[in-house]
Protein backbone atom coordinates (compact mmCIF):
# COMPACT_ATOMS: atom_id res chain seq x y z
CA UNK A 1 0.00 0.00 0.00
CA UNK A 2 1.67 3.61 -0.81
CA UNK A 3 1.88 6.42 1.39
CA UNK A 4 -0.68 9.25 0.48
CA UNK A 5 -0.32 12.24 2.48
CA UNK A 6 -3.71 13.65 3.22
CA UNK A 7 -3.31 17.05 1.42
CA UNK A 8 -1.15 16.26 -1.63
CA UNK A 9 1.16 19.39 -1.16
CA UNK A 10 4.55 16.61 -1.01
CA UNK A 11 7.57 18.97 -1.57
CA UNK A 12 8.76 17.52 -4.98
CA UNK A 13 9.78 21.53 -6.36
CA UNK A 14 11.83 23.66 -4.43
CA UNK A 15 8.58 26.52 -4.15
CA UNK A 16 6.97 23.40 -2.27
CA UNK A 17 9.46 22.48 0.02
CA UNK A 18 10.44 25.70 1.54
CA UNK A 19 6.48 27.08 1.46
CA UNK A 20 5.81 23.53 3.59
CA UNK A 21 9.18 23.92 5.71
CA UNK A 22 8.46 27.81 6.53
CA UNK A 23 5.41 27.05 7.80
CA UNK A 24 6.44 24.30 10.05
CA UNK A 25 9.05 26.26 11.66
CA UNK A 26 6.79 29.31 12.03
CA UNK A 27 4.12 26.68 13.54
CA UNK A 28 6.85 25.04 15.82
CA UNK A 29 8.13 29.14 16.58
CA UNK A 30 5.05 30.46 17.31
CA UNK A 31 4.17 27.37 19.90
CA UNK A 32 7.38 27.49 21.66
CA UNK A 33 6.71 31.40 22.49
CA UNK A 34 3.59 30.70 23.87
CA UNK A 35 4.74 27.93 25.87
CA UNK A 36 7.94 30.60 27.65
CA UNK A 37 5.06 32.68 27.63
CA UNK A 38 2.88 30.37 30.08
CA UNK A 39 5.26 29.46 31.63
CA UNK A 40 6.91 32.92 32.87
CA UNK A 41 2.90 33.75 34.15
CA UNK A 42 1.58 30.80 34.98
CA UNK A 43 2.01 30.37 38.85
CA UNK A 44 3.05 26.83 39.29
CA UNK A 45 6.06 27.75 36.77
CA UNK A 46 6.73 31.44 37.53
CA UNK A 47 8.51 30.17 40.29
CA UNK A 48 11.20 28.25 38.69
CA UNK A 49 14.08 29.22 40.24
CA UNK A 50 16.81 30.68 37.71
CA UNK A 51 16.66 30.81 33.85
CA UNK A 52 18.55 27.79 33.13
CA UNK A 53 15.62 25.83 34.61
CA UNK A 54 12.93 27.88 32.28
CA UNK A 55 15.58 27.00 29.40
CA UNK A 56 15.83 23.71 29.64
CA UNK A 57 11.92 23.40 30.30
CA UNK A 58 11.29 25.03 27.09
CA UNK A 59 14.02 23.32 24.76
CA UNK A 60 12.08 20.11 26.21
CA UNK A 61 9.25 21.28 25.26
CA UNK A 62 10.29 22.65 21.43
CA UNK A 63 12.05 19.71 20.60
CA UNK A 64 8.44 17.57 21.77
CA UNK A 65 6.56 20.35 19.68
CA UNK A 66 9.14 19.88 16.85
CA UNK A 67 8.73 16.16 16.83
CA UNK A 68 4.54 16.18 16.94
CA UNK A 69 4.80 18.84 14.24
CA UNK A 70 6.85 16.60 11.83
CA UNK A 71 4.63 13.63 12.08
CA UNK A 72 1.66 16.06 11.96
CA UNK A 73 3.03 17.62 8.72
CA UNK A 74 4.28 14.15 7.47
CA UNK A 75 0.63 12.40 7.95
CA UNK A 76 -0.68 15.68 6.13
CA UNK A 77 1.28 16.71 3.72
CA UNK A 78 3.61 14.17 3.20
CA UNK A 79 6.76 16.23 4.67
CA UNK A 80 10.25 14.46 5.24
CA UNK A 81 12.16 11.81 2.97
CA UNK A 82 15.12 14.59 2.07
CA UNK A 83 15.27 17.76 0.56
CA UNK A 84 13.12 17.16 -1.95
CA UNK A 85 10.85 14.40 -2.26
CA UNK A 86 10.79 11.63 -5.07
CA UNK A 87 8.12 12.05 -7.86
CA UNK A 88 6.82 8.79 -7.06
CA UNK A 89 5.78 8.05 -3.50
CA UNK A 90 6.81 6.14 -0.93
CA UNK A 91 5.62 2.79 -0.03
CA UNK A 92 5.71 3.47 3.85
CA UNK A 93 4.98 5.66 6.08
CA UNK A 94 8.49 5.93 7.39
Amino acid sequence: MIFKPVINIRPTTILKAFFLNALFIGITTALTIEVRRIFDTNPWTKDLPDRPHKLIATALVSVTIGFCGYIAFRYFFGLGGGMLAPTLAYKNFL
